[in-house]
């Protein structure tokens, strides 16, 4: 990593996609259609910490499957707000993010990012902190745990951090060698402390292992119309009435939970690379809605917006 600033310009989609991979990894950019995406990154490392200021207009990136085979290079990072909104996704959570929010998330692990500029800004700014997996004191469950969740800028511990991180920004301390990778390490330690506090407690809980069991089987037939309570009873031994006792402490029924979650798959595609070329009601029955008016009605009582609405970016962008 570069101990100089480098201010480095795109000015199309397929040198904005390779400038991405160059400072960070290999990600793709939505809408393959358009070409007038552009822009900027400016990096600087502080020992083994990059720090990224990356600006570029509305737009989908991810990080596949096969682009996660195809380059493992294994960092956390840390996407912090500075101009804009963004949604960002990773091991099942969804986070959304305005100015002064950042979110965790890790690099040998798909995960994908829908960015959109502010109101006074056509371009949206974030800064990104990357750190080699390794040289975090932060173990991997703790950290999968703590990936794509708000860590919101104006309350708390992250509070705290994200004032920190942006001043990391604006001062670009220079620093000698060890003391700079002294501070790097001192700053991922206080990220461990806030990733450790966020790990949920039913990560403890007795029937953990049935319940994980349970949520992956309907994670993996939710296109099924017809999954309910008995058919995943069912598939675990286990009577419907011990399944409902399973969820008698969470806030969602198993039933609500496969609705939630059918909603949740369909929020992500409207908004994603993969989904840009479907239909809203085919994204509906890809996940199990039997017709459109169904899906339609369940995703607005949820969401407050339209399929059609939520595609075009209302429902998700935090007021800033």
């Amino acid at each position: 990593m570069r101990s100089d600033l480098a201010h480095e310009q795109a000015e199309d989609r397929s040198a904005w996609s390779s400038l991405l991979r160059e400072r960070f990894v290999a990600l793709e950019v939505g809408d393959a259609a358009r070409n007038d995406v552009h822009g900027d990154v400016d990096s600087w490392s502080l020992g083994h910490l990059q720090v990224s200021r990356v600006r570029s207009v509305s737009q989908a990136i991810e990080r596949s499957p096969a682009l996660v085979r195809s380059d493992d290079r294994d960092y956390l990072q840390v996407g912090l707000i500075r101009e804009g909104a963004a949604l960002t996704h990773q091991d099942g959570r969804e986070a959304l993010l305005g100015v002064g929010d950042f979110v965790i998330y890790e690099t040998t692990r798909p995960f994908d990012w829908v960015l959109r500029s502010g109101e006074r800004d056509p371009l949206w700014t974030m800064d990104v902190f990357t750190w080699p997996r390794e040289s975090l004191a932060l173990s991997r469950a703790h950290s999968r745990l703590a990936t794509a969740r708000t860590m919101r800028g104006d309350a708390g511990l992250s509070a705290v951090i994200s004032r920190m991180l942006a001043s990391l920004v604006a001062e670009r301390p220079a620093l000698e060698p060890p003391r700079a990778a002294s501070l790097a390490d001192e700053v991922g330690d206080l990220l461990a402390v806030l990733a450790c506090g966020v790990v949920p407690m039913e990560s403890h809980r007795r029937d953990a292992a049935l319940l994980a069991s349970v949520e992956r089987y309907i994670d993996d037939h939710l296109h099924d119309p017809g999954l309910g309570p008995d058919e995943v009873a069912r598939a675990h031994s286990v009577s419907t009435r011990q399944l409902h006792r399973l969820f008698a402490d969470r806030q969602q029924t198993v039933a609500r939970t496969i609705r939630t979650r059918r909603l949740e798959r369909c929020r992500r595609e409207l908004v994603s690379p993969a989904g840009a070329g479907r239909a809203v009601a085919e994204i509906g029955r890809r996940w199990g809605f039997v017709d459109a008016g169904s899906f339609g009605r369940a995703f607005r009582e949820a969401y407050g917006v339209s399929p059609t609405q939520y595609r075009d970016g209302a429902g998700w962008r935090r007021t800033t």
